[in-house]
């Protein structure tokens, strides 16, 4: 079946784009005719990167990859000019990069490490998301797409606490900066996901005992973890005009595991 093209003429902002769910997302929104700009951490010229690019095939002389540390303000600024002037002013913002780790007790923890974990899920989001935001509103349009996760939204055994404190902020961003954008045409929503069985999760779940896979996966009524596509498709129905009365709301996509 051949995939719309609901993004033809449209540019896009996302970041942590080289691998997971980003990497996911970006060839999908390519693929439905979309320009885009990954602003990513890995190299331009990385392997990463060149894997994405080899991926999207015809479509990789409409990506543009951009190195850039989104917790950082003057970063991404540049960032951000860049990317309009390779795209032009972005139509939709896609705040995927996101780091998680496996729990420990909170005496365990010390400041550096929660303020480096809020940094890279919750500060970015608020860095990339003002660096775009003008241009959106000269526009009166725009939507963007924050990723969550089912630990902010409820429980997640194997997220760690300061991770689920920010992907819970994350939640309570989207939602007021919805509230104040509505008038201006940009909607903000938000995508929580499960267990997701990128490279990296996947890796951590097969490194637990087996009988402890096995119960994870019964966990989830589905029985499965999702796959990366799986989480793409709810992002980009988001970032699309399908959801043009959509703003302020959190999508879980969390194979049944919570249901609000």
């Amino acid at each position: 079946m051949e995939m719309g093209r609901r993004f033809e003429g449209k540019s896009g902002i996302l970041t942590g784009g080289a691998k997971g769910i980003g990497r996911a997302t970006s060839l999908r929104f390519l693929s439905e005719g979309g320009n885009l700009a990954v602003i990513d951490k890995e190299p331009a010229d990385g392997e990463l990167a060149n894997a994405l690019r080899k991926d999207a095939g015809e479509a990789a002389n409409r990506i543009c990859f951009i190195n850039c540390e989104a917790t950082d303000e003057a970063q991404v600024i540049d960032a951000v000019a860049k990317a309009e002037k390779e795209i032009g002013t972005p139509d939709i913002l896609i705040n995927n990069v996101g780091f998680g780790g496996n729990p420990r007790p909170i005496e365990d923890l010390g400041l550096a490490e929660w303020r480096q974990f809020q940094d890279i899920n919750l500060t970015s989001v608020f860095l990339v998301t003002r660096a775009v935001l003008p241009g959106m509103r000269t526009r009166g349009y725009g939507r963007i797409v924050n990723l969550a996760s089912i630990a902010g939204r409820s429980i997640s055994e194997i997220s760690n606490l300061h991770y689920s404190t920010a992907k819970a902020a994350v939640l309570g961003f989207t939602r007021k900066l919805a509230f104040e954008e509505a008038p201006n045409g940009i909607t903000i929503n938000a995508v929580a996901p499960g267990t997701v069985f990128t490279e990296r999760v996947e890796t951590r779940y097969r490194a637990l005992p087996e009988a402890e896979q096995v119960q994870r996966m019964d966990e989830i009524p589905m029985k499965r973890a999702a796959r990366p596509e799986e989480i793409a498709a709810a992002i980009l129905f988001l970032a699309s005009d399908d959801a043009s009365y959509i703003t302020g709301a959190a999508l879980d996509v969390n194979g049944g595991r919570f249901m609000s």
